[in-house]
């Protein structure tokens, strides 16, 4: 009887203990989904994949079902036409789960002063319900509400957001790919994700 008595309360323990164990977990232990949308040169994909050589888990690039025009005045002025009526473009499959993640790090260029319309589809979409979502933007000095604007539908859709960040490349047309932001900063911003 003693030890029937011993064993059911061992039994009662090991989830409590399996509990405690779980509560333990840290950052580490999150399961991590780095999404990004990138047009032109790849800033915001060069980011994107730091990031995710840093955090590990999966990487997803969102692109829309219907691609934008090769030609980049074109997609310029598409680009302003959807911002400006909210246009939310229908996306290919991530071909993951977004369910099965704990932590979302998303990352935009800036369209118009706003995130890309592919960016805010996803946003949109997705349900973020105990979820910690890490907004970033790359821009060329005109940051406009792209933080704010993706913070505020994150937390609308239940996330918990945490670590947003901006990072400015040059206007320049001829060195859009070069960072205005310091590496210093980049590398302390990717620190605090680890």
């Amino acid at each position: 009887m003693k030890t029937f008595i011993i064993w059911i309360c061992c039994l009662m323990v090991l989830p409590v203990m399996a509990q405690d164990n779980k509560q333990i977990k840290g950052d580490n232990d999150m399961k991590t989904l780095t999404v990004y949308f990138s047009y032109t040169v790849g800033n915001t994909k060069r980011i994107a994949e730091k990031v995710h050589e840093a955090v590990g888990g999966d990487i997803v690039r969102l692109e829309p079902a219907k691609p934008y025009p090769t030609d980049y005045n074109a997609t310029v002025n598409q680009g302003q036409e959807e911002v400006s009526r909210n246009y939310k473009p229908a996306l290919k499959p991530l071909g993951v789960n977004v369910a099965d993640y704990d932590r979302i790090i998303i990352g935009t260029p800036t369209w118009w002063y706003k995130m890309a319309p592919v960016v805010l589809s996803f946003l949109s979409e997705n349900d973020f319900t105990g979820k910690t979502v890490v907004p970033f933007m790359t821009n060329a000095g005109w940051p406009g509400s792209v933080i704010k604007d993706m913070t505020e539908l994150a937390e609308k859709k239940g996330a918990t957001v945490e670590h947003a960040h901006e990072f400015r490349f040059s206007s320049d047309e001829k060195h859009f790919d070069k960072m205005k932001t310091s590496e210093s900063e980049l590398e302390q911003w990717i620190n605090s994700l680890k």
